[in-house]
């Protein structure tokens, strides 16, 4: 396995691998991430925040995003602490094979060549599930946090609480 940045080519695929993991977030809690525009990953991509988890055989397993700041979620007023990750989605033929794993230790690295103290990653306050995963993963549950209606944030973060988990370096 290994990740490289996405490029525009690969939207098509991003949105099937978005697609089966709304599916399986509804089918498992009854509620998920709405669809993506391919603007809004369009625009990830050309920022170099989207990458993608590439098989040996160069299919891709999932794809993520990173973002340097998050002062809305976060209230980190700097940036300059941590890498966010967002949007984890794996296909669903490479569930449990470690794939959120390989994504959390490649933004370890990533994040110890940029010199921040910090990986962090939120979800749904009420998504017990995924709780537990990012526990399992490694990363401390810090709290949970009510995001303001109408913010800068993409739609799916509008008037929600989120659980605030990170690993420190």
């Amino acid at each position: 396995m290994r990740i490289e940045q996405t490029v525009i080519a690969d939207i098509p695929e991003v949105e099937k691998i978005y697609s089966e993991a709304r599916a399986y977030q509804f089918q498992q809690s009854g509620y998920g991430w709405p669809v993506f525009s391919k603007s809004f990953i369009e625009n990830e991509i050309t920022e170099k925040r989207h990458f993608k988890v590439l098989d040996k055989d160069d299919e891709m397993a999932g794809v993520f995003s990173i973002v340097k700041a998050e002062p809305i979620i976060w209230n980190d007023k700097d940036g300059k602490q941590a890498i966010y990750l967002h949007r984890m989605a794996i296909r669903n033929s490479y569930r449990g094979k470690n794939i959120a794993k390989k994504v959390v230790d490649w933004a370890m690295v990533e994040a110890w060549k940029n010199k921040k103290k910090f990986i962090r990653i939120d979800t749904w306050a009420n998504n017990d599930a995924l709780t537990g995963y990012y526990q399992k993963l490694g990363f401390e549950w810090i709290g949970k946090r009510q995001l303001p209606p109408q913010s800068d944030l993409p739609e799916h973060y509008n008037n929600i609480e989120v659980n605030l988990f990170e690993i420190k370096l």
